[in-house]
């Protein structure tokens, strides 16, 4: 089970992953509270410790509540479907702040664990403790977002466990037409 977990664990949408290259970033820093609010889908690879590359898709429903959004990322696995449900906020300048909870194994819904976040450049960095979809073991996650000039945004996830580098993701984001930029 530890297996399935760590594999899951780089699809956290959310990393310390360099960037190849490959794909041109734009100047604009990525803003989660308006990208993900209404419609997005993802598309991405999970790599486990370089033994292992998995694909995946997700799908996000985003709406505000106060002056935070609410995120459900609905992944969908061989084993079943999964949720993670995120709350985020803008906490001060540069700087966001809220939670995220997880579907494990059995399909509840793991405690909230915090999220923190912070603007590096034009890249929004979130880093936290917490759970993979359909895992139950605690692993460490930072994510690394960045707009790209065709209006997608990529994500390059780091997964590690007491320090050492578990799996890595690399995901990008689309916003579903019609939905508020």
């Amino acid at each position: 089970m530890l297996k399935a977990a760590i594999l899951l664990a780089g699809l956290l949408a959310l990393g310390a992953c360099a960037r190849d290259g490959t794909l041109p970033v734009t100047t604009n820093v990525f803003d989660p509270l308006s990208f993900f609010r209404g419609e997005a889908t993802s598309e991405g690879t999970v790599t486990t410790a370089l033994v292992s590359t998995r694909a995946f898709t997700a799908r996000f429903e985003g709406h505000e509540e106060g002056s935070a959004l609410v995120l459900d990322e609905h992944f969908l696995f061989p084993e079943g479907p999964r949720l993670q449900r995120w709350h985020l906020a803008k906490t001060g300048e540069g700087r966001y702040g809220g939670t995220v909870e997880t579907q494990g194994r059995d399909g509840a819904l793991h405690a909230p664990v915090p999220v923190e976040g912070r603007i590096l450049g034009a890249a929004l960095e979130l880093s936290y403790e917490g759970y993979a979809p359909g895992g139950d073991t605690l692993l460490g996650f930072r994510h690394r977002m960045v707009m790209l000039s065709d209006g997608t945004a990529e994500n390059r996830v780091r997964v590690s466990k007491f320090g050492l580098p578990l799996a890595s993701s690399h995901v990008i984001f689309t916003k579903v037409p019609g939905e508020a930029k």
